[in-house]
C-alpha cells in the first residue's frame, strides 16, 4: 500500500467492490462497547486499495447490501470486535475469517504465542507496523496520518489469510478454523445481548449475604470468648464498650493457621509450584477435619459466606451499561482446551468482566428467603428463557471416545444413574441394583462418583486419595478397580498418552482434528533423550546410593523435570479430547441456532445472553417460547449427531422466568 490518500465517494467504493469474493474489514472507534461509543470509521480493502469511510458523515447502511451479501467472505482480525459495533448497525455479515482466531487454532497451547495484527503482518508479510497513532485517533480524527493509519490495518490481511490457511491445511486444521470462523458471529451477538439484572433484587441479595458474614463471624468471635483459649481473648476494655473482643482476624489465613493448629488441625498441604509443603485452611484441607472441633463448620461457613460477598457483590451493579441496561462481559473463544472462557480484564481499560460461566447454581435445598445469585438474572418483560443443556455431555463423548463396552451397556439399557453404575462395577460385592446402591451405598457411590471424575481428567490414586481424605494406599486400590472394571478405557487412555508423548500435540478428536500443543515438548524431548542414553540409570541409582553432588544437583532434577512434563502431557491427553470436543458441540450447536434466528429474522428480537459450557440460554418473546424450545433441542442434538451417533447426546430445554440450572 502507497502512503497517497486520494477522496473517493460511496459510489467508488460498492463499485471497487462490487465483484470481489473477499475483502478485508476493519474498524476503529471510540472504545469497546457499542452502546456508548461511537464507530469513527470502517476500513474495507484489499492488497492494492484501501477505502476509509468516516462514519461521522457517512451511515454504515449505505454497505449493509454489500456487507451481508453472502457471496463475500470478509477478512478480519479480531472480528468479534467488530462484528458487535456492525450488530448495533443491524448488519450481520453472512462470511467471517478470523486471522486472530486462525493463529489462535495454529498455536493453541503454546504460552508465547502472539497474535496481534502489527505480529502476524511482520510474521506472514514481512513488513512492520506502525501502532503509535492508535490512541489518538478519538481525539485527532481522519487526519492523513490516521487514515494511513485505518487502511494499513486492511492491507494485509489476505495475504495473511492465505498464508495461515497453507498452514491450517498442512496441519489437518481447516475444520476446526472453519467452526471458529462460523462460531465468532455467535460468541459477538452473545456479548453484544447482554444479560438482565435485577437491580433491586441483587441488592436484597447483597443485605442478606452481608447479614450472613456478620452472623457467621460472631459466631466465630462468640466461640472463642466462651471457650478455654483465653490468650485468643482482649481483655483490655475502651470506654466505649464492655465487651470482650475475640484477637483473630477471621481473614488472615496466617492467624487462622496459627489457632488451627492448637486445634490439632493438620494444615500442611502440598505446594504445587516449589513440591515442598505449606500451611493453608482452604477447605478442602480443613473440611476432612471438621469434626475435630465446633468451631471448624463455622469457620467454613463464614469463608463461604465471605467468598460470596467478594465475588458477587456491587462490581455486578456497577456493570450494567447505562444504555442497555444489561451486564455485557467477554469471552475468550479459543482456551487451550478448547472451552471457552468469561470475564478477566480488559487491558486497555483495566476494567473487570463478569464471569457468567462461574456463577453457582441455585442449590435443590435452598434456604428460606435466601436469595441467590442466578434468581436476580431476569428475561426483559414479556420475554421468557429456554434453558437447555445437554445430559451427561462429557461423559457421552468419552464414551463415544473410548467405545468401552461396559460404559456403552450403561446407555444401551438406559441404566440411569452412572455413578451407581461405577459403583457396581468397582464392588462387585454390592450387586448391581442401582437405585439400592443409591440408597444404600452411598458412601461407595461418592467414591466411584469421585474416581470417575479424576481419572477421565488425568489422575491417579494419589488424585483420589486427596480428593476424598482417604489412604493412599485405598486411593490406589480404587484407581486399580476402575480400570479393571473399564478395560476398554483403559486401553484408550494408554493410546492416547502415548499419541501426545509422540507428537508433541493432543488431538480433540477425528472431525474437525483440532489439536493443542505441548508448548515445553522440545524440553521434554531432550530430557528424555539424556536418561535414555547408555549407563544413565546406573550412573542415577549409583549417586541416589552414595548421594552424590552430581546426583543432588543434576541427575536427580534432571528426572524430576522429566517424569512433571510426562505427568503433565499425559493428564492433557485425557482431559483435553474430552472437553474441547465437547465445546466443540455446543460451538456447533450455537452456529445453527443462530442460523436459525437469522434465517426466521429473529435477530435483535431473540437474545443469547449467556453460554456455559454445555449450556445454552436464550430469551425470546413469551408467544414464540413453546416453539423455539424445540428449535433450540433440534440444534443441540444435531451438532451432537454430527461428532457421534453410537451413544447420542440428549437435551432437554426448560422455558421459564428463572436461569433454573
Amino acid at each position: 500500500m502507497g502512503a497517497d490518500v486520494c477522496f473517493a465517494t460511496t459510489e467508488d467504493l460498492l463499485e471497487y467492490f462490487k465483484d470481489h469474493t473477499e475483502i478485508d474489514f476493519d474498524t476503529e472507534t471510540e472504545g469497546f462497547d457499542p452502546y456508548t461509543c461511537k464507530l469513527l470509521s470502517a476500513q474495507f480493502g484489499d492488497a492494492k486499495n484501501q477505502y476509509v469511510v468516516d462514519c461521522n458523515t457517512i451511515s454504515m447502511q449505505e454497505f449493509k447490501g454489500l456487507l451481508e451479501n453472502p457471496n463475500i467472505c470478509w477478512n478480519m482480525q479480531n472480528a468479534k470486535f467488530d462484528l458487535k459495533f456492525l450488530y448495533h448497525q443491524r448488519i450481520v455479515p453472512k462470511k467471517i475469517f478470523d486471522t486472530f482466531l486462525a493463529e489462535r487454532v495454529l498455536t493453541t497451547g503454546l504460552f508465547r504465542a502472539r497474535k496481534a495484527l502489527d505480529f502476524l503482518v511482520h510474521k506472514y508479510c514481512g513488513q512492520t507496523m506502525d501502532k503509535t497513532v492508535r490512541g489518538n485517533i478519538h481525539r485527532e480524527g481522519l487526519s492523513k496520518r490516521v487514515i494511513i493509519y485505518a487502511a494499513t490495518d486492511v492491507a494485509y490481511l489476505g495475504e495473511i489469510k492465505r498464508k495461515q490457511i497453507a498452514k491450517l491445511t498442512e496441519q489437518n486444521l481447516l475444520k476446526a478454523m472453519q467452526l471458529d470462523n462460523l462460531y465468532v458471529k455467535v460468541l459477538a451477538y452473545i456479548e453484544y445481548s447482554g444479560f438482565k439484572l435485577d437491580r433491586d433484587l441483587w441488592i436484597k441479595k447483597m443485605e442478606k449475604d452481608y447479614a450472613n458474614l456478620d452472623k457467621a463471624h460472631t459466631a466465630l468471635n462468640d466461640w472463642i470468648i466462651n471457650s478455654e483459649f483465653k490468650e485468643y481473648i482482649d481483655t483490655q476494655l475502651d470506654l466505649f464498650s464492655e465487651d470482650l473482643k475475640c484477637r483473630i482476624n477471621w481473614s488472615s489465613s496466617k492467624q487462622v493457621v496459627e489457632f488451627f493448629k492448637k486445634l490439632g488441625v493438620d494444615t500442611q498441604i502440598k505446594d504445587s509450584k516449589t513440591g515442598g509443603f505449606k500451611d493453608s485452611v482452604d477447605a478442602k484441607v480443613i473440611k476432612p477435619q471438621k469434626d475435630l472441633s465446633p468451631i471448624i463448620p463455622i469457620y467454613l461457613q463464614y469463608k463461604g459466606y465471605e467468598k460470596v460477598v467478594s465475588t458477587y457483590g456491587n462490581s455486578f451493579l456497577k456493570a450494567i451499561n447505562p444504555v442497555s441496561g444489561r451486564i455485557h462481559t467477554q469471552f475468550t473463544q479459543i482456551m487451550d482446551t478448547g472451552r471457552l472462557s468469561c470475564g478477566g480484564k480488559n487491558r486497555s481499560t483495566k476494567e473487570e468482566y463478569i464471569n457468567f460461566q462461574n456463577i453457582p447454581a441455585t442449590p435443590e435445598d435452598r434456604e428460606e428467603d435466601m436469595v441467590y445469585a442466578r434468581d436476580c438474572f431476569i428475561p426483559e418483560e414479556g420475554y421468557n428463557f429456554i434453558v437447555a443443556d445437554y445430559a451427561g455431555q462429557e461423559q457421552i463423548v468419552l464414551a463415544n471416545q473410548s467405545l468401552d463396552k461396559d460404559i456403552l451397556e450403561f446407555y444401551d439399557k438406559e441404566l440411569g444413574d452412572m455413578h451407581s453404575f461405577i459403583a457396581s462395577k468397582i464392588y462387585p460385592e454390592i450387586g448391581d441394583d442401582l437405585n439400592q446402591i443409591k440408597k444404600n451405598h452411598k458412601n461407595k457411590r461418592q467414591i466411584a462418583k469421585s474416581a470417575g471424575f479424576a481419572i477421565n481428567y488425568g489422575g491417579n490414586g494419589i488424585t483420589i486419595a486427596d480428593n476424598l481424605s482417604i489412604s493412599q494406599e485405598e486411593g490406589e486400590e480404587v484407581y486399580e478397580s476402575y480400570f479393571r472394571a473399564f478395560p476398554g478405557l483403559k486401553n484408550h487412555f494408554a493410546k492416547a498418552k502415548q499419541g501426545v508423548l509422540n507428537t508433541g500435540y493432543v488431538e480433540f478428536n477425528t472431525l474437525t482434528k483440532r489439536k493443542s500443543y505441548i508448548d515445553f515438548f522440545d524440553e521434554y524431548k531432550k530430557l528424555e533423550k539424556r536418561i535414555r542414553e547408555y549407563g544413565f540409570w546406573d550412573r542415577y541409582r549409583a549417586g541416589k546410593a552414595n548421594d552424590t553432588h552430581e546426583f543432588r544437583t543434576e541427575l536427580r532434577p534432571l528426572v524430576k523435570d522429566f517424569f512433571k512434563y510426562q505427568g503433565m502431557m499425559e493428564r492433557k491427553s485425557l482431559n483435553y479430547p474430552v472437553q474441547g470436543t465437547s465445546a466443540e458441540i455446543t460451538k456447533l450447536a450455537g452456529v445453527y441456532l443462530f442460523n436459525h434466528l437469522e434465517e426466521q429474522g429473529q435477530l435483535f428480537d431473540t437474545w443469547l445472553p449467556n453460554v456455559v459450557h454445555d449450556e445454552l440460554l436464550v430469551e425470546c418473546k413469551e408467544e414464540y417460547a413453546e416453539e423455539l424450545a424445540k428449535v433450540v433441542k433440534d440444534c443441540m442434538e444435531k451438532a451432537g449427531a454430527r461428532y457421534y451417533t453410537r451413544v447420542p447426546l440428549k437435551a432437554d430445554p426448560y422455558i421459564g422466568k428463572d436461569w433454573c440450572h
